[in-house]
């Protein structure tokens, strides 16, 4: 049982079909072939998306889809509440950004802290270009009116959908259909809703930033037949998905939904077992059967939040790993440093507050009862008594 809590997420590769797995291994080519095109199609099936690259990672996803605009000069709107991948890449393409703020209860971009930075740059006559929302938890961030305020400002939204592939919001739209974007980008590590062990895709509704995807991902190189010389097109590199990597993806993409009750099974017993706990935190829950949770966060409150820190090593010390999803982009120096303005006063109340515990598809009802008990541990022998 301690096993499955020392992580906040733990891969589930159990009963791989090895013979798929060699059959991959055994194809002409092993890198970007047959099963990467069937993990695509396979991809757009679910999200029903046009279009799907994949590639190595969930970081080069974002770095493709952002390739694949040809922006003279980036200018992007980034959550404050972000793995710092987005503002990274904009750093490292001499892009300018702003760090926008979040709601404080939900860790996503929101339509008044959207406005907030559309507003801003209209008074400092500076025109954003490109816009990240960033879906948080499996949670999905409500781009109806976003995206109506983008287009009249000729802000292209590419959706960050890491954390929640599976999920659909209230609309019935799932993540990936790009039904609110120009792009939707994924992970698939190993902590992810599904793994290819190391991966990323990115959908599309547009046939041109498909076909850029595909010339981006193998070095931008063009070539009209296999007997003619290639030519270079734009500099890029090598995000080309393996095979091997693609056949885990297939075999992953059948226990999607699988997957997805376990999860909620879990979350809501994790529920039904802290609810009692209420005056010490808030559970992060938005009470939907079309989310795919990816996470299970906890806001602590006022005595608990005191003593953020001391329990969360309490909860080492009883092998329960906790963590935190993120620390705001605007504490990092270099991120502050070269951001043209950072908005931050609900993302530092988020995540001052924000713990998360485990939550994975290795987990069982017994490993949350584990995890309650060394909560009610902790509050009775540190703060009161419940």
């Amino acid at each position: 049982m301690l096993n499955n809590l020392k992580s906040y997420g733990i891969h589930n590769l159990q009963n791989l079909n090895l013979n798929k797995l060699n059959y991959a291994l055994k194809q002409k080519f092993i890198t970007n072939y047959k099963q990467c095109i069937k993990f695509e199609k396979k991809i757009c099936k679910i999200t029903k998306s046009k279009y799907s690259v994949t590639c190595n990672n969930g970081t080069s996803a974002l770095l493709m889809s952002l390739l694949s605009l040809k922006m003279k000069n980036i200018f992007a709107i980034i959550p404050n509440i972000n793995f710092v991948a987005i503002a990274s890449i904009v750093n490292l393409l001499k892009g300018k950004y702003i760090i926008c703020d979040v709601n404080e209860k939900t860790g996503m971009i929101d339509l008044n802290s959207f406005l907030e930075v559309i507003n801003y740059c209209k008074k400092k006559k500076i025109k954003p270009n490109i816009f990240f929302p960033v879906h948080y938890a499996g949670n999905l961030v409500n781009l109806t009116k976003i995206k109506k305020i983008a287009k009249k400002e000729k802000i292209i939204i590419v959706e960050d959908g890491c954390h929640s592939f599976g999920s659909k919001n209230q609309l019935n739209n799932i993540v990936g259909s790009c039904a609110n974007s120009t792009c939707t980008t994924f992970s698939f590590h190993p902590v992810k809703n599904i793994t290819t062990i190391e991966g990323g895709a990115i959908t599309t509704n547009n046939f041109r930033i498909y076909k850029s995807l595909l010339s981006i991902r193998n070095h931008s190189l063009i070539r009209t037949s296999l007997n003619d010389p290639y030519i270079l097109d734009n500099p890029s590199l090598n995000f080309r998905m393996g095979e091997i990597n693609a056949e885990i993806g297939l075999q992953q993409i059948k226990l999607l939904n699988k997957f997805k009750i376990k999860r909620q099974n879990l979350t809501n017993y994790y529920i039904f077992k802290l609810r009692k706990f209420d005056k010490y935190f808030r559970i992060y829950n938005f009470k939907s059967n079309k989310i795919f949770w990816h996470l299970f966060v906890i806001c602590l409150k006022k005595d608990l939040l005191k003593k953020k820190k001391d329990f969360m090593f309490y909860l080492k010390k009883k092998n329960i790993s906790t963590q935190i999803h993120y620390k705001p982009l605007s504490s990092h120096r270099i991120l502050k440093k070269n951001a043209l303005k950072c908005f931050s006063k609900s993302s530092n109340i988020f995540y001052n507050s924000q713990l998360t515990l485990p939550l994975h598809t290795k987990m069982n009802f017994n490993d949350i009862d584990y995890v309650s008990n060394a909560i009610e541990s902790y509050i009775k022998s540190h703060i009161r008594t419940l």
